[in-house]
């Protein structure tokens, strides 16, 4: 019966996997120490010194005599020779080091991934250090030393290979067996990042980095910094965001040569000429037959220059997008367009990536995204002369006009076969003629005939004679002729995909969710999805993306023209209707504490869009976030007031309750406010200045938030409304106090003035108002301790008379459970004991709003940061440490203001 025994870790032996009796705790020592020979003989006195710890008693060797002869029972021959005691079994050390000499063997030869597969199969025979359980001794620190020495050895094997990820776990288990071998932890960060558990990476850093401190009073050496650092770095994904080439392409002979020969170190290429010319399709075309010259990648996106929304794509939108592409979160972007296009300069620093801008409207909207460095190209796109690109930036152009007869014609040969042109010569003149070589008129012409073939090129060539709708693609308003062209497509649809293009034509974004589709159909999703394949085919939409739809400019353009007359109901407040509760929908779960506002009901056949949790709200906010500003964008041109304001809400519940993206609410709100007036309504007046106070105040444009609440009140005045009245002054009180430098005596007395005057505002409302308005006054009033709770602590310098009358305000807001309010009380005790010196009641104030928190990432890393500066002072290094690691992990790869000023917050880290 097969016997085997295991000494990496502790000491086992078994028979046909069950256990063996290994004796007394000596005999299972001699054991270990015979097995950590793996064949070799061992001297007596070894094993002595071994069992006696230098000290062995008169009879040693006839001691171990007795204890060989009783583990003979178990482990079968042990050989006396002259040079000691020598077992011969299978063990779990001896099948470790054929694994070790294979691995070896393998990485010499050259098959490195053969050799990390070994390496992980000897190295996961390791359940624990050797000889766990028994007496410290050198033989077992030396298998140890080996286990560490090899663990590098094969880690670097590893990650040489691209194969971190298969050592990740073994690295993991056998980290905590050598806690202070400070290459050995490097290591396993990066085959932790290397098997995509970055998270998991940066904990172990901070555990490693606290029990060096902790246990040895050291930071960490370069070794385990670099590799820190190496994690945490922003990680370069390369793109490949170009479309697919146009399937037909001829002629451009001259133009492709151009490209080919100014396309040297940072080439800036502008591609011009008019709609329909084919920019695009050369520069697709010439992009994926240069993109070998640029190994990190390809990026693109449309700028809708000319969409006919009228609306382009900002710069700051194309930069979040290629910041996705290139592996930078959207969440985790700044908001502002400099720091945006630093930030993308900064990814693409050393790269070479072809970027393909296509459809540029003007200078100002390409030059954010140029790259910096010098290995990138940028390819335009434009049907507008972008002189200010050619002057500054010293970019070249390739101009590009309509067909020669001689390319249209091979054009046309190409897409219909040249045996069905050649047969009609004078009917494909006549088209060329008729469409004047424009390739976006010879296209949508090649397709008809494709799709019809029935109809012979005399056929379309009559039907062009008919319509006269052709004749002016020579000339500057190319719309009137191509609209006239896709009336042929559209034609060919069925009743009901014909109207649902039209409906769709009073889209206002870039692209269409299947899931608005719906709801502007007004039909199943089944039904609604077989009318999108339908005008897929028809190529009146493409999706780009599964289950997202768009069209061309033109397209887009022809259906809005058609869309009028389609029904009673205007398809754009049913598009309107799916967005507003959809985006309301999320907004609930954002911030359930905000008070709620009814939406009505949706027309008839409207699925709005319901997020299962705030990770799928948030997701679907984000790939719809150009939608929604085209949205409002739309409600506000056809002067659908509620619809404005209504957005702009549900809007606000994402950007300003959850992302803080406070600085990108401030054009709706302004959008809102102007409806808000022309409709003269009081409420959402009042509300919307309180917006603006909060998005300035967050901002840090305390002025501007200042005069924001201030016509909030005077709106409250104007409609009576002592609660509007109370918000304003609240406000005003804030943007007097909560700054990140403590207020002034005059500063905080002010605000203290405002709170006293919302409590006698309040007090009616308080004793005798309706549910609704009771908790709201309740809440404000509760507020009002944050402002006189700093008057106390101004004019007495007392501050547990100033902590207790900000509990005050602690206990109004728990008696309506406002949990939130409850954790800024708490916040601002830990502030003014902090100011007041009293650094451990400030950490004890922090910690307790800390365990109040109700997921809101903004002030937990406030808090985290306070918590760090106070330990700080405290010398409490270790706890300072954890606080900061905590409040920087949170904030990793996030680089909007918000960020930036909780960064500024934290201590610098103790040497």
């Amino acid at each position: 019966m097969p016997v085997w025994f295991e000494v990496l870790g502790p000491v086992r032996g078994l028979r046909d996997g069950a256990g063996l009796d290994l004796g007394s705790p000596q005999q299972r020592v001699l054991l270990a120490v015979l097995l950590a020979a793996a064949g070799e003989p061992v001297a007596t006195s070894v094993i002595s010194d071994v069992l006696w710890s230098g000290e062995p008693p008169q009879a040693a060797a006839a001691t171990v005599q007795q204890y060989v002869s009783r583990l003979r029972r178990v482990a079968g021959p042990i050989a006396r020779t002259a040079a000691g005691y020598r077992l011969d079994v299978d063990s779990d050390l001896r099948r470790y080091r054929t694994f070790l000499n294979r691995a070896r063997e393998l990485a010499a030869a050259g098959r490195a991934e053969a050799a990390v597969d070994a390496y992980a199969a000897g190295l996961g025979l390791w359940t624990a250090p050797a000889g766990t359980g028994l007496p410290a001794h050198p033989v077992f620190a030396e298998l140890n030393r080996e286990h560490a020495t090899v663990l590098a050895e094969a880690a670097d094997a590893a990650l040489d290979a691209g194969r971190g990820a298969v050592l990740a776990p073994v690295l993991d288990r056998a980290s905590g067996w050598h806690p202070y071998d400070e290459g050995l932890q490097a290591r396993l960060l990066r085959t932790l990042a290397a098997a995509g558990r970055t998270t998991d990476a940066l904990d172990h850093y901070r555990a490693a980095r606290e029990r060096l401190v902790g246990d040895l009073g050291v930071e960490p050496g370069p070794l385990l910094r670099d590799a820190h650092r190496d994690v945490t770095a922003p990680s370069f994904t390369r793109p490949a965001q170009l479309p697919a080439p146009p399937a037909t392409f001829t002629g451009r002979t001259a133009e492709l040569a151009r490209l080919d020969a100014i396309a040297g170190p940072r080439p800036l290429v502008l591609v011009g000429g008019l709609g329909g010319v084919g920019k695009t399709s050369l520069a697709l075309h010439w992009a994926h037959r240069a993109a070998s010259r640029f190994p990190d990648g390809q990026l693109y996106v449309d700028l809708r220059g000319f969409a006919p929304s009228g609306v382009p794509l900002a710069p700051a939108e194309a930069l979040h997008g290629f910041l996705e592409a290139l592996g930078v979160p959207r969440a985790n972007q700044p908001s502002t367009l400099d720091s945006l296009a630093a930030l993308y300069r900064s990814v693409l620093s050393g790269r070479r990536v072809l970027v393909l801008l296509d459809n540029a409207r003007d200078d100002d909207q390409v030059r954010p995204l140029l790259p910096g460095t010098a290995g990138c190209a940028v390819l335009v796109t434009s049907r507008s002369y972008l002189g200010g690109l050619s002057v500054d930036e010293d970019a070249r152009s390739v101009g590009l006009d309509v067909f020669r007869d001689a390319d249209a014609l091979g054009y046309l040969r190409s897409r219909l076969g040249a045996a069905r042109v050649d047969a009609e010569p004078r009917a494909a003149s006549e088209i060329i003629r008729v469409c004047g070589g424009l390739p976006l008129a010879l296209a949508i012409c090649a397709a008809w005939a494709e799709r019809s073939p029935a109809y012979t090129l005399a056929t379309v060539a009559s039907e062009l004679r008919r319509r006269d709708g052709l004749d002016a693609f020579s000339a500057v308003n190319v719309g009137r002729d191509v609209r006239t062209v896709f009336s042929w497509s559209y034609r060919r649809l069925g009743a009901d995909a014909a109207e649902l293009f039209r409906r769709l034509g009073r889209h206002p974004g870039p692209d269409v969710a299947l899931a608005t589709a719906i709801s502007a159909a007004g039909r199943t999703s089944s039904e609604t999805l077989g009318l999108l394949v339908e005008l897929t085919d028809a190529q009146l939409l493409s999706e780009p993306r599964p289950g997202r739809y768009t069209a061309h400019d033109l397209v887009r353009a022809y259906a809005a023209e058609l869309s009028p007359s389609a029904s009673g109901n205007d398809p754009l407040t049913r598009i309107l209707d799916h967005y507003l509760h959809s985006v309301i929908a999320g907004a609930r779960l954002t911030n359930p504490y905000r008070r709620q506002l009814d939406p009505g009901t949706p027309a008839d056949g409207v699925v709005p869009f319901t997020p299962a949790d705030v990770p799928d709200a948030v997701a679907w906010f984000d790939a719809e976030w150009e939608n929604l500003r085209a949205a409002v964008d739309a409600a506000d041109r056809a002067r659908l007031d509620e619809y404005v304001w209504l957005l702009c809400w549900g809007m606000n519940g994402f950007l300003l309750d959850h992302l803080g993206r406070w600085d990108e609410a401030i054009p709706f709100a302004r959008i809102a406010l102007a409806a808000a007036r022309r409709r003269g309504d009081v409420w959402w007046r009042g509300y919307l200045h309180n917006v603006l106070g909060n998005c300035y105040h967050r901002a840090g444009d305390h002025d501007a938030a200042h005069r924001e609440w201030s016509l909030t009140a005077d709106v409250g005045r104007e409609a009576g409304d002592p609660i509007r009245i109370a918000i304003g002054l609240g406000g005003m009180g804030t943007t007097l106090t909560e700054r990140d430098a403590w207020p002034d005596g005059d500063s905080i007395e002010r605000a203290a003035g405002y709170a006293d005057e919302m409590r006698v505002l309040l007090a009616e409302i308080d004793r005798y108002g309706p549910p609704g308005r009771f908790r709201h006054a309740r809440d404000l009033i509760g507020f009002t301790y944050r402002l006189t709770a700093l008057r106390v602590l101004h004019r007495t310098g007392d501050v547990e008379a100033a902590v207790a009358e900000r509990a005050g305000g602690i206990a109004v807001h728990e008696s309506i459970e406002n949990w939130l309010q409850v954790q800024n009380g708490w916040q601002q005790i830990g502030r003014m004991r902090e100011h007041a010196g009293d650094l451990d009641g400030a950490v004890a104030a922090y910690e307790k709003a800390l365990s109040l928190g109700r997921n809101d990432e903004w002030i937990t890393v406030e808090l985290l940061a306070r918590l760090a500066g106070c330990h700080g002072r405290l010398g409490h290094e270790g706890a300072a440490a954890h606080c900061r690691a905590q409040a920087l992990a949170r904030l990793d790869g996030v680089y909007h203001p918000a960020a930036d000023r909780l960064r500024a917050l934290l201590p610098l880290p103790l040497s």
